[in-house]
């Protein structure tokens, strides 16, 4: 026995009908009497009408029309600005018993229940007479998608501001490639100005991945030797036994295995800058030579007896202690002061939370680039963020902004993608101190942390679930499973 619905409809629209009962926006079907024969879930929660106390009744019956005030003329030049036309009273009729007369799509704009505004097209079908057999309405929620446009216009503007802000930093700042608008940075702008003017040694210091090559890079880029070679040598990674090789060079025959002559990296520098990352672990039998080489301004090869003028400007970076290890005889305290001329001290990024908004947006625009992609940041993810302690640095939060541009489809960079990424690195992190932590219990703890700073920042769980994208409901629960109890 079919059903009404079956002896209205052919195969291809019952397909169509099995898709319209899957998706969450309300659709109904009438015949051509205009009695309703298909309502699916989404229109039964919106209008609060089980399916079966629908079915059969005359559309305009069930369903309350006083609030459709506007008619879209022409649903089908919607792209093409479709003209309106205004009623002084209200529309008594529905979209589908208009389409069914018309013999046209229609549209109205009205209200549900819970009185959120709706566009309701109603779309007729014909059948091999020529005739309407049924009319098709879609209702779109209105409210929810001038929502949504707000939030995503919001989203857009402060990623604009973002732009223009970096564009502005990039600019202004005498050519500086330092990124960042706190204090702070703007005082290592003028300090690597001042100290880009001198020929005197440099010396970095600062946590690893804080950028301190960065540094070293603006310093020569903003020098009159920006034009000449720029080198690094990263000494911890240079073994003690090839590292005077390495720096000095060595002539033919000067120990087994040195079949020709080798240019050292001091004189590949040139009247360059070369740069000594990692000087901490300069090994201490060969720092009597690099000393000399700052004091004469010359070296010779190894195995060589001529001088080579040395003439490159030195800069040294160190995540270590210099002054305390020459206390415990670690590091000449000659060099120390030899290389110490000129001293920058670099803030970690927890301690210049400023600057993450804009470093994680320029990343984020490199890796677009990159990987031809199309993201953005939202509020919350930004805020989520600057709430990471970031033992790793700028390094860190480079690599996180790259797994967060390559993982997943969706334009939007959320909270819980950087909540998802921060703790793959709290894996990783775990796994190298070899305490074993799993990806659950390092996205807890990222969680706890996140929501703590945000109770603590904002005192209710309302304004913290705002700045968190979420809900109040849920941020109660989760501060509760958690074991956050005070802020």
């Amino acid at each position: 026995m079919k059903s009404k619905l079956e002896e209205i409809l052919d195969k291809k629209y019952l397909t169509a009908l099995t898709v319209a009962e899957m998706v969450n926006q309300p659709v109904h079907i009438v015949g051509p009497d205009c009695t309703v024969i298909f309502v699916n879930k989404a229109w039964s929660v919106v209008y609060n009408i089980p399916p079966e106390e629908a079915i059969g009744k005359k559309i305009d019956e069930i369903v309350e029309l006083n609030n459709s005030y506007i008619s879209l003329e022409d649903s089908n030049s919607l792209l093409n600005r479709a003209k309106f036309d205004h009623f002084d009273m209200p529309i008594k009729q529905s979209a589908a018993v208009l389409a069914m007369k018309k013999r046209e799509p229609v549209s109205l704009v009205s209200q549900t229940p819970s009185y959120n505004k709706v566009m309701v097209t109603s779309t007729p079908i014909f059948g091999e007479n020529g005739e309407p057999v049924c009319a098709f309405t879609l209702i779109q929620d209105l409210t929810m998608l001038a929502s949504w446009r707000d939030i995503m216009e919001e989203e857009l503007q402060k990623s604009r501001l973002v732009k223009e802000e970096l564009e502005r930093l990039r600019g202004a700042q005498t050519e500086s490639i330092i990124i960042g608008n706190s204090k702070f940075s703007d005082e290592l702008r003028q300090l690597i100005a001042t100290v880009a003017g001198s020929d005197a040694s440099v010396l970095v210091l600062g946590e690893s991945g804080v950028g301190k090559e960065v540094v070293a890079k603006d310093i020569c880029r903003q020098s009159k030797r920006s034009e000449k070679p720029f080198i690094t040598v990263n000494c911890a990674a240079i073994p003690e036994n090839l590292l005077e090789s390495e720096l000095f060079g060595h002539e033919k025959g000067a120990f087994t295995g040195a079949v020709q002559t080798k240019i050292g990296l001091f004189e590949l520098a040139s009247d360059g800058t070369i740069m000594l990352d990692e000087i901490g672990e300069f090994p201490l039998h060969l720092q009597p030579k690099l000393l000399r080489v700052l004091q004469e301004r010359e070296f010779r090869r190894v195995g060589g007896t001529k001088k080579i003028p040395f003439k490159a400007r030195v800069i040294t970076a160190t995540n270590r202690d210099l002054f305390s290890m020459t206390k415990t005889g670690e590091f000449r305290m000659d060099l120390y002061y030899r290389l110490n001329v000129l001293q920058i001290n670099l803030k970690p990024l927890r301690e210049r939370k400023e600057d993450i908004a804009l470093l994680a947006n320029n990343f984020l625009q490199m890796f677009n680039e990159k990987y031809e992609k199309n993201k953005f940041l939202t509020a919350q993810a930004v805020f989520a963020l600057e709430q990471y302690p970031w033992p790793g640095n700028v390094r860190e939060l480079e690599n996180a902004i790259e797994r967060a541009i390559v993982i997943g489809d969706q334009p939007a960079i959320t909270a819980e993608h950087i909540a998802a990424v921060l703790g793959q690195e709290q894996v990783q992190s775990s796994q190298h101190s070899g305490t074993p932590v799993s990806l659950k219990e390092a996205v807890e703890n990222l969680e706890r942390e996140l929501i703590q700073n945000a109770l603590n920042t904002y005192k209710t769980t309302y304004k913290a679930a705002e700045a968190l994208g979420s809900t109040q409901p849920t941020i109660a629960r989760k501060a509760k499973a958690l074991g956050i109890t005070e802020w």
